[in-house]
């Protein structure tokens, strides 16, 4: 990262939403402003070699007649061309950045700030790279109305260009600060916002950009490691060194009784040549037993030896800053935190239904993971490489709370699950957030008590964005991974560029939501998080690739190669997957709903990533008739194909409100994860239950 001694703050926002209202203000303000439109054009000037790059890409066509860019030619050629379109970028994304960055170095040192204002930070992956991150946004109609004035457009032609951008549910995600602009006075929130970043941008970029504890190995001992790995030939050379550090603390009913503490150091080398991958891990080995596992490893090379001039430093933020490293964080304080938890279950649960508690159970779990990424492209006699690192901190906190009322049958048991869990240090565990999911999983424990037998048969299905995404993650998102794409084993292989979902499906995995569960500054393969679309407009656009995988396909990785532990082959990999928001009212959804069942939390399930055929546990459902919830139901499923529901999707709400978190099981390995949606409504799933079958819709 470049240093600069003022606050860089990025700003963003949907069309019409009235960004640049608040890039003035702030310019009025002394923040230097510099605008991505004015750098594009510049980027391209004439006479410039931007501009020469993209006519010599993509011919003289894109010129007007004085010699500039004809912007609507050029738009012309790569509309709905992929593959033009990200030639296009690659021409003038970094000449853009070298504008940005000479601009930035011009600024004089007593600058106050800088605005970086663009419209597709969220979209480019680089929302977290700033010392703050704000967004504006206003109401669809509001904005609608702006661009009627300001564009001539109409209603219809207005809404298609709002919803061709990013969703401002999704920007939200990103944003330290959302300006809804919708005709209030702005000038309180915008002054108290303008006051904390200037309070808080040095500990904040301090956070992001931190540097990490002292590598086991130093660049040049991993450096002599690589080159030993290609020193019988080879394509592809890495050295991935861990250390991790995690606590978890179990309570049963009232007695402590577990406590583990753990401390690993370990290294996975992996050198690939032509189809072959040969791997190695060691336990807190020495530089030499290093050497002598790359000996071995190299051995069986059949090509030149490969010199590694160098290891180039890459730096990326994390878009988890951490305040309170759980590491800092006293075991008592730990165990305090978990009594204090048992304690407030056992509260609330009285409180909602006196005598039907059980048993509660709280495990809490932290882990700190430092990871170093040492790799080169073994291209001829000698190729530079390069060197990665990241700091990833979870926090986790579980509920299980039982409950119990006597029938002529005895006992009758049910639990309420919840968690917490992201990617933050102990400050995750404030008073506030540990109480809410207490009491929702009591919540959840009681409400079962009363809940019916759910009917069977195929009804509507309104899944809430309360449910969380694990429709989106386990009936669709595994099947979205390249490897298995590239076996033939997902219900998507070899239909990229085909329509697999209903128009406005939009599926998206992003590595860079601030702290997210599967959030994190590089893949465990050196490559930085990024935001991919998988789906877009109900069109196949890309799978999740590894560095393994893209190779074969001959794209670019996406920064999805993850593993578990150094013991373990890096493989593509969900992280934070999502179904993008639509345009519905969520209520208006429900209202509509005749007669289905109304899904507030899933549970576990299970799927066939070859057909997408999935069943899942309904964890909180309610029976609807007349668009209103009758009654809680119990032992429900939903099952059916995840394509064929993609498929079958026309309300999608604008909402996207919780992410459910897990770990993901996949060849043996698990790694974090998180998953959303919005509301939906699925025109027709199966639901099984032990109730009597009802007549079904269809």
């Amino acid at each position: 990262m470049e240093v600069h001694p003022f606050p860089l703050l990025g700003l963003s926002g949907g069309i019409a939403a009235g960004k640049s209202f608040v890039a003035r203000w702030l310019a009025a303000r002394g923040w230097a402003l510099v605008d991505a439109d004015e750098l594009a054009r510049a980027a391209v000037a004439p006479g410039s070699d931007g501009l020469a790059a993209v006519v010599a890409a993509f011919g003289a066509g894109v010129l007007a007649s004085d010699g500039s860019l004809d912007r609507a030619a050029l738009g012309r050629v790569i509309f709905g061309d992929d593959a033009r379109r990200r030639e296009l970028e690659g021409l003038l994304h970094p000449r853009i950045e070298a504008l940005r960055a000479a601009r930035l170095a011009a600024l004089p040192e007593g600058t106050k700030g800088a605005v970086l204002d663009a419209a597709l930070w969220v979209e480019r992956s680089k929302a977290h790279h700033f010392d703050a991150f704000w967004v504006v946004d206003a109401p669809e109609a509001i904005r609608v109305a702006r661009l009627a004035a300001r564009d001539g457009l109409s209603d219809a032609a207005a809404r298609a260009r709002l919803r061709a951008q990013v969703h401002a549910a999704e920007r939200a995600l990103h944003a330290d600060l959302v300006v809804l602009n919708d005709g209030r006075d702005l000038e309180g929130i915008l002054t108290q916002g303008e006051a904390g970043v200037l309070a808080h941008w040095k500990a904040r970029r301090a956070r992001a950009w931190r540097s990490l504890m002292d590598a086991p190995f130093s660049p040049d001992q991993l450096r002599l490691v690589l080159e030993t790995l290609l020193s019988k030939g080879g394509s592809y050379a890495e050295a991935f060194v861990e250390r991790r550090r995690a606590n978890a603390l179990g309570m049963d009913d009232g007695r402590m009784e577990d406590l583990v503490v753990s401390e690993t150091l370990g290294v996975g080398l992996r050198v690939m040549e032509g189809e072959t991958t040969r791997f190695a891990d060691l336990i807190s080995p020495s530089l030499e037993e290093l050497l002598e596992a790359a000996r071995t490893l190299a051995a069986p090379g059949t090509g030149k030896a490969v010199a590694v001039t160098g290891l180039k430093p890459v730096a990326v933020p994390t878009p988890s800053p951490v305040i309170q490293d759980p590491s800092s964080v006293s075991l008592s304080d730990k165990v305090a935190l978990v009594k204090r938890a048992e304690g407030l279950a056992r509260q609330a649960t009285e409180a909602l239904r006196p005598g039907a508690l059980r048993q509660v159970s709280v495990g809490y779990g932290d882990s700190t993971q430092s990871v170093w990424v040492a790799s080169v492209e073994g291209d001829g006699e000698a190729a530079a490489g390069r060197i990665s690192e990241d700091r990833r901190v979870q926090g986790v906190l579980r509920l299980s709370i039982t409950t119990g009322t006597k029938d002529e049958n005895g006992d009758r048991l049910q639990t309420g699950y919840q968690a917490l869990g992201e990617t933050r240090g102990f400050e995750l565990f404030a008073e506030d957030r540990v109480e809410a999911t207490v009491k929702e999983a009591a919540r959840l424990a009681v409400l079962a008590l009363d809940a019916q037998p759910a009917p069977a048969g195929t009804f509507p299905v309104v899944l809430s964005s309360s449910a969380g995404g694990t429709m989106i993650h386990e009936a669709c998102g595994h099947g979205l991974e390249a490897d298995l794409a590239l076996a033939g084993m997902s219900a998507f292989a070899g239909k990229l560029g085909q329509k697999v979902a209903a128009d406005g499906v939009t599926i998206v995995d992003d590595g860079t939501l601030p702290h997210k569960r599967g959030s994190a500054a590089v893949d465990d393969e050196g490559n930085a998080s990024t935001r991919v679309v998988l789906i877009e407009n109900g069109i196949l656009k890309q799978y999740l690739q590894s560095r393994k995988t893209a190779r074969k396909m001959g794209v670019e990785p996406t920064g999805n190669g993850r593993r578990e532990s150094y013991k373990h082959l890096p493989i593509p990999r969900m992280r934070n997957t999502f179904l993008a928001p639509g345009s519905e009212a969520p209520e208006a959804i429900l209202a509509d709903l005749d007669r289905g069942l109304f899904v507030k939390h899933m549970g576990g399930g299970q799927v066939d990533t070859v057909t997408g055929n999935f069943v899942f546990e309904v964890k909180e459902g309610y029976w609807v008739e007349k668009g209103e919830l009758k009654y809680p139901v119990k032992n429900a499923t939903l099952s059916g194909a995840g394509p064929a529901v993609l498929q079958q999707l026309t309300r999608i709400g604008h909402d996207l409100e919780h992410f459910d978190i897990g770990t993901c099981g996949k060849d043996g390995q698990g790694v974090p994860v998180s998953d959303a949606l919005p509301t939906i409504l699925c025109p027709a799933l199966v639901v099984g239950g032990t109730a009597e079958p009802l007549p079904s819709v269809i």
